[in-house]
């Protein structure tokens, strides 16, 4: 069974601490949460990842993709807070 990826964690800390927008537009997952998702990227363009290797890497990759949203919605609060 695959472990969740680092990244979840993290991220489920940080929204989990109540940030303000100012704070999750700034958020970035740990230098050790990047690593591993090179790593895992690595691994696919060598065509030797894993299968819980993939899945790791595709809930990093929609995990990534969440928090862009979550990114773009706190920059509009904080435009919308300036006008």
């Amino acid at each position: 069974m695959p472990v969740e990826p680092l990244a979840a964690l993290e991220i489920a800390r940080f929204i989990a601490s109540s940030p303000t927008p100012e704070q999750i537009v700034a958020f970035h997952p740990s230098t050790e949460a990047g690593t591993r998702a090179y790593t895992l990227i690595a691994a696919d363009r060598a065509g030797t990842i894993t299968d819980d290797e993939r899945t790791e890497l595709e809930q990093s990759v929609y995990l990534e993709h969440m928090m862009r949203l979550v990114k773009a919605e706190a920059r509009r609060m904080l435009q919308q807070q300036a006008s």
